[in-house]
């Protein structure tokens, strides 16, 4: 009797979902751009169920849909589009571009996403076409420079191969947890460290440290070729990077790499020429006998004679830096695929000279985006990418010593010969102490990377019907690099012939391998008529780290040896670190009819960074809330378009750095034997992570049918615990440690607008203006205050104190009398390295039917810039303007070169005065500027018949214009110290920032 009632039943069902899909029909259509270029890979799904289909090669689709159904057409970066086909059994849907992406689909938790419409956080997003559709970044994150609401950016020179400093919302540590963001490609966690490759030993600038951070090192996100990346999503606050845990105090970006649609194979071919230029020089002031005479050595009147009378008086810093460079980046893909298998393969070779000779940047890459839908409940994915680097640095920046340009040549004059003889011998300098030719041209600074990226994903459908689905997904990852880097200063150097081992190599070898694995399930449920949406999410998530650096280094070696093994003195250094980070995760989201948006989720954390806590959990909560004003009722009409106020609210952390919990033990020799002592800095096992909680609120709005939209954001980020230094009491036995002893706010505001000024067919022009702003302030501090960062307090340093900014930028001379018992810690206060605002206009404007125009304008409002340049270009003599007298202050007679040397501090008005003192300074650059053709496709049926499909043309710059008030250096935006946290924008041995014109050309078959 049971098994009758069973089988009748289901059996009543199953009639029931015939009769129900009987009502319904079979709906057919091709899908369109506005120029009636068929799209693949376009989602149709029947709104409310999770039925759906995708468009073939063709743009042609076909799906099954129920009576008084709604079918939403929705593709990456064009506006969806809902459509009630009625009894109609085909339609065709036209997709227009969406040049404010507000239907793209983005991240809301480890396993979910959602529309962008919907969506309760402030998380920017560039597509390819904001990445390299305007011009060829040399790395992927110089490609955000001034396009991202919130996001601090800095080149850290002008070497090829890169190297920046990228903050989110303000500092988010003082410096002893990561500075810099989360990167994710692909599903894997991917590693963007600094390595140092040992050039400041060969200098002794280090004080016998294996590593520094003044190498002048790339960034590790080098390796990425920016043409793989189809799209970036940034959390720059905690309330969206809730859900990462404890690597997310910085901010996370998620880089998703392009794909195949299928359909028909495509192949693209690719190809940038380009040329490099400085924008500005520094120096060249004229040498007199009279100069010589009054404020130099007479002795060196012979030889300035004689250079001006034979020919040889020679500008060295436009020798130096007035090569060419020549960037040139080829690439061909191959994409395509059947409706089961789809893949997305790209080869590319990117090679740039710099405007120094003998400093490069070589970069080889191949990837392959594989995607299978083995059936209707299973489908995965694998994304492979190798990459050899190869990248000669150069010897800018700072490590003390002449052997690098920044100090060798501010004090190089231009009547020495510095030109090598018939048979290659380079003559001596012998004002500063080495030829700097001879360093360029037969110093090494060598870093040879090659690394391996691999993903995987499967995706298992438990349960696929109309209101109810069950997902398992499973992905994970694999960053793999190994690293070479060689230093190496020939012996015969001018430098070397001074010291007691002459000739110095350093062999620096590093493998660094990050691994991640997830498991996740996604529940989604549709109830009340298909007006609320209930998605669930749980899983767990493992990350390990393995990184083992290895440094051999010799001083003594024979003429033309650069292996340290062959040295006379050789020492070593090992570095191994490994840490495992465990978490679980949970999230609710629900959607009433896209009206309300509501998300709610915790992360569970443990790490091995923590000392003792490596078993605790610590917990990380997030919450958001998004109104959909304007679904209420028509009440907007046609003029708001769109109204969405919206809250988040998240916590994150950041892990101590390694070997933070561990007292360090040193290895020393007594007779002959070895032994080990302990080291006077002392660990803390107790130590904590620092952990941040962010409240972020603002509204999104759209006037106009869109035509008008704009995001305003403002936020508040709290961090606690940040992890300091203590100097402990001499009585102790220890020098120091380090504590869970302050706390930091970050406040801020930040504005993006979009409009379409014009748009017909004629012609189309979209304008955004960014704005941003940030205040950090430190709201607790448990230790005495203290200046870190720069070269002492002579030339401006960071302070550390409560109820200042971390970036506030304080030096000589004090501001008490001595008498005054706090004139230990008096200073006067020069400004801040955070800007007071930043300022982007972006526009995009497309005329004559094939051809665009696109612009980028960064202004950066007065930030403090700390700079030593100008003190070694004044004792050297060859300040641009060193012969002038019209320094402000000055007599009108004493030389500005000579004047500059002997003043500092502030006037009355608080303005710095001309000396050596930190610099308070704004700059406007056009960033990237860029005009394409693309030719018609009429023309190409013509010449070429149907074997090309398109054929698009451009020329383009970046950093084409450049207007600061800054003198005391090359460039406002460089630093010295990579990407610290505090102490990054020091100006000292830089190098002219360099200007890039591109020719560009892509041929699609």
């Amino acid at each position: 009797m049971r098994k009758q009632f069973t089988l009748a039943l289901a059996l009543a069902m199953l009639m029931s979902c015939i009769s129900v899909w009987a009502q319904g029909q079979s709906l057919t259509g091709k899908v369109t751009d506005g120029a009636g270029n068929p799209l693949p890979g376009v989602s149709v799904l029947v709104k409310g169920t999770n039925r759906g289909a995708t468009s073939a090669a063709d743009g042609t689709y076909k799906i099954d849909v129920p009576a008084n159904a709604k079918v939403i057409f929705s593709y990456v970066g064009f506006s969806s589009k809902e459509e009630t086909p009625g009894s109609r059994s085909t339609l065709d849907v036209v997709l227009i571009e969406d040049s404010r992406q507000l239907e793209e689909v983005v991240v809301s938790g480890l396993a979910t996403n959602v529309k962008r419409s919907n969506l309760a956080n402030a998380v920017s997003t560039l597509s390819a076409k904001d990445l390299t559709g305007t011009t060829s970044p040399v790395t992927a994150d110089g490609a955000l420079q001034g396009k991202l609401a919130g996001a601090n950016i800095q080149a850290n020179g002008s070497m090829p191969g890169g190297g920046f400093n990228v903050q989110f919302r303000g500092v988010s540590t003082l410096g002893s947890s990561a500075s810099q963001p989360l990167f994710i490609v692909d599903g894997v966690y991917i590693d963007n460290g600094q390595y140092s490759n040992g050039r400041s030993q060969a200098n002794k600038a280090t004080g016998g440290s294996a590593a520094s951070s003044q190498d002048n090192n790339a960034n590790r996100l080098a390796d990425l070729n920016p043409d793989d990346i189809e799209s970036m999503e940034v959390l720059k606050g905690s309330s969206a990077a809730a859900i990462y845990g404890t690597r997310a105090n910085a901010g996370v970006v998620i880089i998703t790499t392009k794909r195949g649609k299928g359909g028909l194979t495509k192949v693209s071919f690719g190809q940038d020429l380009g040329m490099s230029k400085a924008v500005a020089y520094y120096g060249g002031a004229d040498w007199t006998e009279q100069k010589l005479t009054d404020y130099f050595s007479a002795d060196d009147i012979p030889l300035l004679k004689a250079a001006k009378q034979n020919g040889t008086y020679n500008d060295w810093e436009r020798v130096l830096f007035g090569e060419t460079g020549v960037i040139k980046n080829t690439r061909l893909s191959v994409t395509g695929g059947t409706e089961k298998t789809k893949f997305y393969v790209n080869g590319s070779i990117a090679d740039e000279t710099g405007i120094i000779k003998n400093t490069d940047f070589k970069r080889y890459s191949i990837r392959a985006n594989i995607d299978h839908k083995l059936n209707n409940w299973i489908d995965f994915g694998v994304s492979s990418n190798f990459v050899q680097s190869d990248n000669d640095r150069g010897w800018t920046g700072n490590d003390n010593s002449n052997t690098n340009y920044g100090y060798a040549l501010p004090y190089t004059r231009p009547y020495i010969n510095l030109l090598p003889d018939a048979l290659g011998n380079y003559p001596n300098d012998p004002n500063v102490g080495e030829n700097l030719l001879a360093i360029r041209d037969r110093a090494v600074n060598n870093q040879k990377v090659s690394r391996v990226f691999q993903g995987f994903n499967a995706n298992f459908r438990l349960i696929n019907n109309e209101k109810t689905s069950l997902t398992l997904k499973l992905n994970g990852g694999l960053d793999y690099q190994n690293q070479f880097s060689l230093i190496w200063l020939p012996s015969d150097l001018q430098s070397q012939l001074k010291e007691a081992n002459p000739g110095f190599s350093q062999d620096t070898r590093g493998e660094v391998i990050n691994t991640n694995w997830q498991i996740s399930g996604v529940f989604t449920k549709t109830v009340m008529d298909s007006k609320l949406n209930l998605t669930s999410s749980a899983g767990l998530v493992r990350l390990n780290n393995r990184t083992r650096l290895s440094y051999t280094r010799g001083r003594g070696l024979p003429a033309g040896v650069y292996n340290p093994g062959r040295a006379k003195v050789i020492g070593s250094d090992v570095e191994y670190r490994s840490n495992t980070d465990v978490g679980i995760f949970a999230q609710q989201e629900a959607n009433y009819d896209d009206k309300i948006i509501a998300s709610v989720g915790i992360r569970f954390d443990k790490s091995n960074l923590n000392g003792n806590s490596f078993d605790k959990f610590f917990a990380f909560p997030r919450a958001s809330l998004a109104i959909n004003l304007t679904k209420f009722g028509e009440w907007g009409g046609n003029t708001v378009s769109q109204l969405k106020p919206r809250i988040a609210y998240g916590q994150t952390a950041g892990l101590p750095n390694w070997g933070v919990p561990f007292s360090q033990l040193n290895v020393v020799g007594t007779g002959g034997l070895g032994g080990l002592t302990p080291s006077t800095t002392l660990g803390n096992v107790n130590i904590q992570p620092e952990r941040a909680t962010e409240l972020e609120y603002g509204v999104d709005f759209g006037l106009f049918s869109n035509r008008v939209t704009g995001e305003i954001t403002l936020y508040n980020k709290k961090v606690f615990d940040l992890i300091q230094p203590l100097v402990t009491a001499p009585t102790t036995g220890v020098s120091s440690t380090v504590v869970n002893a302050a706390d930091m706010t970050n406040r801020g505001v930040e504005i993006t607008l979009g409009t379409d000024v014009v748009k017909n067919k004629s012609i189309t022009w979209f304008v955004q203006p960014i704005f941003w702003f940030n205040r950090s302030e430190i709201t607790r501090l448990d230790i005495p205050e203290r200046l870190t960062g720069g070269f002492g307090a002579t030339f401006g340093q960071w302070r550390i104190k409560q109820g200042f900014s971390p970036t506030q930028i304080v030096g000589q001379p004090r501001t008490l009398p001595v008498t005054d018992p706090n004139y230990a810690t008096s200073w006067t206060v020069y400004g801040d390295q955070q800007p007071k605002f930043e300022f982007s206009l972006n526009q995009r404007i497309s005329f004559l039917k094939n051809f665009e125009f696109s612009a980028l304008l960064n202004y950066r409002h007065k930030f403090t810039v700390v700079s030593l340049a100008r003190v070694l270009w004044d004792e050297g003599g060859n300040t641009s303007d060193w012969n002038g007298t019209d320094e402000v202050g000055s007599d009108g007679k004493t030389p500005n070169g000579i004047y500059r040397q002997n003043v500092n501090g502030v006037d009355e008005n608080g303005v710095p005065k001309p000396g050596y003192n930190p610099s308070v300074v704004s700059f406007l650059k056009l960033r990237e500027v860029a005009l394409y053709y693309r030719v018609p496709k009429s023309v190409l049926k013509s010449a070429f018949g149907n074997v090309v499909e398109g054929v698009r043309v451009g020329v383009s710059g970046n950093n084409v214009l450049r207007w600061t008030d800054y003198k005391a250096g090359y460039d406002p935006e460089n630093s010295n110290f990579g990407s610290a946290a505090l102490g990054s924008g020091v100006d000292i041995g830089s190098s002219p920032l360099v200007r890039r014109m591109m020719f560009h050309l892509s041929v699609d078959f």
